[in-house]
Parts: C-alpha cells; structure tokens; sequence
C-alpha cells in the first residue's frame, strides 16, 4: 500500500470547502473533517491554530470567484460596480461557504485582495482616506446583506421567484388600510423585476451618494 497523501493547509482547505459544500457549514469540525481527510484530529492543529482559523480560510476560498483585474478603459466607478456585483454573485454561487465569513472579515488572501482592489478603485475616483474607508463599508454592507437577504429565492426558477414576490405584494395588498395605509397603497410596486436589478439599482443610488460626498 502506499502512503497517504501529505497533509497541507491547501489539501485541509479543498477537503474542508467540498464538505461543507455537500453538508453544510454547521458539520465543519476538527471531527469531521479528520475523518474526511482519513487523519487524526489533532493533526489539523499543525496548520491551523483553532477552528475559527480553519473556518475563515474555507470561507476565504469563494472570494477568489471574483475577478479583480480592472478592465481597459475601465473607469473607477466601473471598476467598484463590477467588483460588488461579482461579490454579490459569488457569495449566491457558494451560500454554506460564504456563510463562514458573515460575521467578520477573513482578514486572507483573498479577502485582502478584494479589499486592496476596492480601496485602491475609491483612490482613483477621488475619495480621501477617510471617504474611502465610509464608502467601503457603506458598499460592503449593501453587497454582503443584498446576498443574505436574496438567497433564500436565489435557487428559484424564474416563475417560481415571480410568484413567490406576488405572494408577498399580495399580503401586503391584504393588511388593514386603516393601520398601514402607505404600505398597502405601495403594494402593487413591491419586488417587481429581479433581486438583480434591484441590487444594481441599490448600488447606483449608493454610489450616486457617494460620489456626493468623496471629499469629505
């Protein structure tokens, strides 16, 4: 019989990104990941520090689906649109991995790359240090939470998604006009087109604002 591959940090990661791919974020253990891997446990802790080091460079990996190189004659608002909307993208594609990231930054390679490619864009267009920075987390709060929100319908046909918002405009049609008058008059205009579109929407008008305010 021969040898058993060599452990590695990248050999742990692509055994840790493919179960949590096929279980879940929640079955990531030292347990089960050892056992995927034909390993003892503790072996793990060779290339990872703890659990929360092995979780944010599996939650790292699916950052690496956007593409950060900057188009010809791409102009910065371009650049940072396209990042964002690639963002959005990636983390719909990946939810159990992106899952892993939610509450923090991974502060890895991926990461740091996305966040240096979009500072660097807000550079370009003019943003001071502490602009940037505001228009960084501004942006990285409307992507990341947009995702969130949409991938509860994002695994929906496109029929399936359209009736799934007419459910909702027509609950909304049905509440009590005498406690949510504005709401129910709104009703019919709720969700109409994709979660797509109103995303992109959602970050021209940001950006609209941001620009606004670049040099403060």
């Amino acid at each position: 019989m021969g040898r058993p591959p060599t452990l590695s940090r990248e050999r742990i990661v692509d055994a840790a990104v493919a179960l949590v791919e096929r279980r879940g974020a929640e079955q990531l253990t030292v347990r089960t990941l050892g056992e995927e891997l034909g390993c003892d446990p503790s072996a793990l802790y060779r290339h990872f520090r703890n659990v929360d080091d092995l979780h944010r460079a599996v939650g790292d990996h699916f950052l690496s689906d956007v593409d950060l190189t900057p188009r010809p004659r791409e102009g910065w608002r371009s650049n940072v649109r396209r990042m964002c909307i690639e963002l959005r993208a990636a983390q719909l594609r990946q939810p159990r991995l992106a899952a892993l990231v939610h509450s923090a930054p991974t502060r890895l390679g991926n990461e740091l790359a996305f966040t240096e490619a979009l500072l660097a864009a807000l550079h370009r267009g003019g943003f001071r240090p502490a602009a940037s920075v505001r228009a960084y987390h501004a942006l990285i709060e409307l992507t990341v939470g947009s995702a969130a929100i949409d991938a509860t319908v994002a695994g929906m046909s496109p029929a399936e998604r359209e009736a799934e918002y007419q459910r909702w405009r027509d609950d909304y049609a049905a509440l009590d006009a005498n406690r949510f008058p504005v709401v129910r008059a709104a009703a019919p205009h709720l969700y109409r087109g994709s979660a797509d579109a109103r995303f992109e929407d959602a970050l021209d008008l940001l950006l609209d604002g941001l620009v606004a305010r670049r040099k403060a």
